[in-house]
């Protein structure tokens, strides 16, 4: 049985998984961070740990949509288009590895859609009078790419794919980086860090299984 929450971020809690308004998938859950990080929850929400993950999740989207509006105007079109998506894709899968605290803030007003919005509004309308059509055509087609996040939901279908039961989902390695980031920060010890993981594996591992056994009726 799912329950609705809304509060910093809608988010939706069942026994194994917890899912947000935005089609975030975790399979790590709020009694599980309660359990294998105990005190956690004390300095920081559920809420707000899930917003912070979504934040560097959502970061492949928006910064790949301001690179190549740099790069349109440096390099290149071809050069622009394709180093843009060599980035969204290398990002997207190697995000966790940078994860830190100090940049979060940054990286959530980069998401802002506001502020999307105006980049794109005033760079489109800059290259339409100077004649850079093809850059406003791909322009275009990233900005609703990455602000639908049909790009992300793509490698999202493409890691499960390729994912081995007994590896963290993206959505989760990043989660977990948040946890061991405020663990050293609050001085609790990270070392429940890895029964967290072996939860998520297991969450998995059930819910591949549920999956093919459903297939075969």
């Amino acid at each position: 049985m799912f329950n609705s929450r809304s509060h910093k971020i809608n988010i939706l809690e069942s026994p194994i998984s917890t899912i947000t308004s935005a089609g975030h998938w975790f399979f790590a859950t709020r009694s599980s961070v309660e359990e294998y990080v105990p005190g956690i929850l004390e300095a920081h929400s559920f809420e707000d740990l899930i917003k912070k993950a979504v934040t560097w999740i959502d970061s492949a989207d928006s910064l790949a949509m301001i690179l190549y509006f740099i790069l349109a105007f440096t390099v290149n079109p071809w050069i622009a288009i394709g180093g843009t998506f060599l980035f969204h894709l290398w990002w997207y899968f190697n995000k966790s590895a940078f994860v830190n605290i100090p940049a979060t803030p940054i990286l959530t007003f980069l998401n802002n859609d506001f502020l999307q919005l105006l980049v794109a509004g005033v760079a489109l309308s800059y290259m339409g009078i100077s004649g850079m059509y093809l850059a406003v055509a791909f322009g275009i087609i990233y900005f609703f790419l990455f602000k639908i996040g049909i790009l992300r939901r793509g490698w999202d279908r493409l890691e499960r794919n390729r994912r081995k039961d007994d590896k963290l989902p993206l959505n989760d390695r990043v989660l977990k980086m948040i946890l061991v980031r405020y663990s050293m920060k609050e001085n609790i010890a990270p070392g429940e860090i890895e029964k967290l993981e072996k939860h998520v594996q297991d969450a998995v591992i059930e819910f591949n299984t549920k999956k093919k056994d459903r297939k075969k009726k």
